[in-house]
């Protein structure tokens, strides 16, 4: 597995895959799953196992590879968020704007317009909560301490204010939350990295920025 990746995916179409094995191979399977994500260079004597696995492993190296590429992609956009807050940095007036912007978070509309400066690492988490109410028609009054640190952990990690705005535009029109009244989409759910790629990298949805100090 690769460096810095903790987890991996089973599927639940995979299912038949282990119901065709008896309890004994399906042990064996796993154990020879996790031994093979941990780099450990497993073997299997069982031929009909050996068969399974190729299905799985061919699954496991396409997941890795798509992982793969949006840890570059948010390495790429951390890279230049930092070269532009230098660039910013330079310039007395531009610090003055930025720190002058407003926002009018009530006007979905004009969100893009109002917000054009997406790098500082810094979330404004009323007009976050604001963005979030007015987006899933929702009336939540806080986003406390706990929710807070997650946001801020994941712009350490290279995500940007515009992934995590990206992500609830995306989910505000998924079929899936729409139908369930969006009660899934909680302002926890999008402090979640996993909830982020799922959503902001797979969106074509513009004009999604989250106001900044």
């Amino acid at each position: 597995m690769a460096k810095g990746k903790k987890s991996f995916v089973l599927y639940s179409d995979q299912k038949e895959l282990f119901e065709a094995l008896s309890d004994e191979q399906s042990g064996k399977l796993i154990k020879h799953i996790f031994q093979y994500v941990n780099d450990e260079n497993p073997t299997l004597d069982d031929p009909m196992l050996r068969i399974a696995f190729i299905t799985i492993k061919s699954v496991l190296k396409r997941d890795l590879d798509k992982w793969e590429k949006q840890i570059k992609q948010r390495s790429e956009a951390g890279k230049k968020s930092a070269e532009s807050r230098q660039r910013n940095s330079t310039t007395v007036n531009e610090r003055s704007r930025t720190s002058t912007d407003n926002v009018n978070v009530n006007d979905n509309d004009n969100v893009n317009d109002n917000i054009k400066n997406n790098n500082i690492v810094k979330i404004n988490f009323d007009d976050l909560l604001n963005f979030f109410n007015q987006t899933f028609h929702k009336q939540s009054r806080l986003i406390n301490d706990k929710i807070k640190r997650k946001y801020n952990a994941r712009l350490k990690e290279g995500y940007t204010k515009d992934d995590i705005a990206k992500a609830m535009r995306s989910c505000s029109v998924d079929k899936f939350h729409k139908e369930s009244y969006f009660k899934y989409c909680t302002l926890e759910f999008f402090s979640r990295s996993e909830t982020i790629d799922k959503y902001a990298f797979n969106s074509e949805s513009k004009n999604n920025y989250i106001a900044t100090k």
